[in-house]
């Protein structure tokens, strides 16, 4: 392939890896707003460098004319999770989309890499609309926790660094340390539930909040300072108590406070435009 394609080649892998980020985002962000937890920890991706594919057409002797056909992770996807348990959730969420294809999955959970390498991969179908029309391309999604990746991070770093060639003292440590990965993931599944309440609480907690002071703003356009400083003195009060049940009760009451102002203050405005009409 001519020097001067490669960029061409490339741009729909490009746009690819930012779409789905922007949706896999969206779809952390949907999960949040509604209150549930959310399977998702944060997303990246990449399109591999040039020399990266290289590199791998040389390894498997993949001709030019192959290369968007058998190098499937030119464009990729990373999806980190907290917990083993929500890998699978992810996967389903992603197989049941209509914008991806599934084309194969390879389970290096089930099934871990000699080295120690864990982490679940779909490779899939994407379809993006470019100036010369629609054009699908492989993606491949690795869904894997935090523990897991940062131990492929730091296995990749040596891999790099020891050009594929690891010695045999540091790839010892390398699978004592998966071992350990392992035995982290398990401690953490073991507390997954009380975790989950933790951070639902939190997050119920700072919706609250966030909404109580808009509301309390907006009051401020209603009635009178001195009103408004006792509804504030009360919620600085029941905030400093950290009772989330009475952060509830607060947060409705307020609604209410709000609603009839709101409707007073139409009254007000009705009747003055009937009295100058």
């Amino acid at each position: 392939m001519d020097i001067i394609m490669w960029h061409k080649v490339l741009s729909p892998y490009v746009m690819a890896v930012d779409e789905l980020i922007l949706k896999f985002d969206s779809l952390r962000r949907e999960f949040q707003e509604q209150g549930q937890y959310c399977p998702i920890e944060h997303v990246t991706g990449r399109v591999k460098s040039i020399s990266s594919i290289l590199d791998k057409m040389a390894k498997k002797n993949i001709p030019p004319e192959k290369m968007e056909e058998q190098v499937e992770d030119i464009a990729g996807i990373r999806i980190i999770c907290q917990f083993t348990e929500d890998i699978s959730r992810v996967a389903s969420l992603i197989t049941s989309r209509t914008d991806i294809e599934l084309v194969e999955i390879k389970d290096y959970i089930r099934n871990q890499k000699q080295s120690g390498y864990r982490s679940y991969h779909m490779v899939v179908h994407y379809e993006v609309n470019t100036i010369n029309g629609p054009k699908k391309i492989l993606v491949e999604i690795q869904i894997r926790t935090m523990a897991m990746d940062f131990w492929a991070t730091t296995e990749h770093s040596l891999q790099y660094k020891y050009k594929g060639q690891i010695p045999e003292r540091v790839g010892s440590r390398l699978s004592n340390a998966a071992d350990a990965i392992i035995s982290l993931d398990s401690e953490m599944s073991s507390v997954r539930d009380e975790i989950m309440d933790a951070q639902l609480s939190s997050k119920l907690r700072y919706n609250l909040v966030e909404d109580i002071v808009n509301t309390i703003e907006s009051l401020y356009r209603m009635t009178s300072k001195r009103e408004v400083e006792k509804i504030q003195e009360e919620f600085y009060r029941i905030y400093q108590s950290g009772d989330v049940e009475e952060l509830v009760r607060y947060h409705h009451q307020l609604d209410l406070i709000a609603q009839a102002y709101h409707a007073q203050k139409n009254r007000v405005d009705e009747g003055i435009k009937i009295s100058e009409e």
